[in-house]
């Protein structure tokens, strides 16, 4: 595998992405207001109701998952777009016709989605973790993060989850003819974690345990590691090119 010729897919896609206002809205905007709406929910919380201190830490807690869940809706959404949203503006051809590989391909486009998507969400983690910080240190009288909890979120997690949404997002869009069935597909596979939260919120696991994010994270890995082999077999470009004509 040449890794210059997969970077200069990553940089055909990085210039891609820097027109569409909705990719870019999406992966950076979406990710600054999780960083500030959900300090402002704790802070809103103890202004109003004054709620008892172990009722805030236990929200915290789980509100760390949410950052698993972008972490894996954001490179899902993108890399959707990323084949299938090619072929709508005619610009894939000459990709799938250049002489590099299909492992070459997957890999740049991997990387294309990897590298802003892992930026914003860990700025966006910097800034969550310091305003609850700032908004909650009176009242619960100690700083809550970093922990390990978040630490773990935030050094396996995320990064797993990433990966795993890029995956699918490439797997679906190469399957695909339109960007809606595309997204609609790809939107199924995130059921998983959204049974997970439920399942925190009725007190079936608790997501501020570290052995719980750690057992998340060996499903995600177990996960990436399925759909990658099934992406690096499928991957097909003369299917690609005769699916899309």
């Amino acid at each position: 595998m040449n890794f210059g010729k997969a970077w200069l897919v990553t940089k055909k896609d990085l210039l891609i992405m820097r027109k569409r206002k909705s990719i870019l809205a999406l992966m950076f905007v979406l990710p600054l207001l999780l960083s500030i709406g959900l300090p402002s929910l704790i802070d809103y919380l103890i202004i109003r109701k004054s709620p008892p201190v172990s009722e805030i830490t236990e929200l915290l807690g789980s509100f760390a998952y949410f950052f698993i869940l972008i972490s894996a809706f954001i490179p899902l959404y993108v890399s959707s777009y990323s084949i299938v949203g090619e072929k709508s503006e005619k610009s894939i051809e000459p990709l799938l016709a250049a002489p590099i590989s299909d492992d070459e391909i997957l890999l740049g486009k991997y990387i294309a989605v990897l590298l802003p998507a892992l930026s914003a969400i860990y700025v966006a983690g910097l800034i969550f973790m310091t305003l609850t910080d700032l908004l909650t240190h009176n009242f619960i009288h100690y700083y809550y993060y970093p922990n390990w909890t978040f630490g773990a979120v935030m050094l396996v997690d995320v990064p797993l989850g990433s990966l795993y949404g890029v995956a699918l997002g490439i797997l679906v869009s190469s399957k695909t003819n339109n960007v809606q069935s595309s997204y609609q597909m790809g939107g199924i596979t995130l059921i998983p974690f959204i049974i997970l939260y439920v399942m925190s919120e009725v007190n079936i696991i608790s997501l501020d345990d570290v052995n719980n994010i750690l057992l998340i994270c060996l499903g995600i890995f177990i996960a990436v590691i399925i759909v990658y082999i099934f992406n690096s077999k499928t991957f097909n470009r003369e299917r690609i090119i005769l699916n899309w004509k």
